[in-house]
């Protein structure tokens, strides 16, 4: 092991498993078939846009993506868990449940990347002026919500024992 106090309060990328007993993890399935079917419809619909949001600038992927398994736990236990094991949106989800908010690190990386596509959208893709100016201000309003409106987390190194505050 390596005994230098500075190399070990650097926090290591983990992927946590949290242990929640039985009678807390299990689902509250809804019993209406109809809703149910609603929930399931709903819950693709979120995926697909989420998975699109990877490629479309300005389309977000993880409030999406929590939206479908917010949907998916009300209808089908077999679609949640499927979700939570898929590689791409899984983690995503994961570590929102857990930290239960983004940090303010990533909410600055989220920001910098809609302000790039958002910039790059309404200045080299769009020629009318109106629809630049309808850009950027839904993009100053999709910031303002990431900053203000999305619950902020700790830092996994906020929470590392070095004996002083940050």
């Amino acid at each position: 092991m390596d005994k230098d106090p500075i190399n070990n309060s650097r926090p290591a990328v983990h992927d946590y498993s949290v242990t929640i007993p039985k009678e807390k993890a299990k689902l509250v399935i809804e019993k209406n078939s109809v809703r149910r079917w609603l929930y399931i419809i709903g819950g693709t619909v979120s995926i697909a846009l989420a998975l699109l949001g990877i490629i479309v600038p300005g389309l977000p992927v993880t409030p999406l993506a929590l939206l479908a398994a917010i949907l998916y736990a009300k209808s089908s236990e077999k679609l949640y868990n499927r979700l939570l094991s898929n590689r791409i949106l899984g983690p995503r989800i994961k570590s929102y449940q857990r930290r239960k908010g983004v940090t303010r690190k990533g909410k600055m990386g989220i920001i910098a990347f809609m302000t790039l596509m958002v910039l790059f959208s309404s200045f080299v893709v769009i020629k009318i002026i109106s629809i630049r100016i309808l850009i950027l201000s839904l993009g100053v309003i999709g910031m303002i919500v990431v900053w203000f409106f999305v619950p902020t987390a700790r830092d996994d190194d906020a929470a590392t024992p070095t004996g002083k505050d940050k």
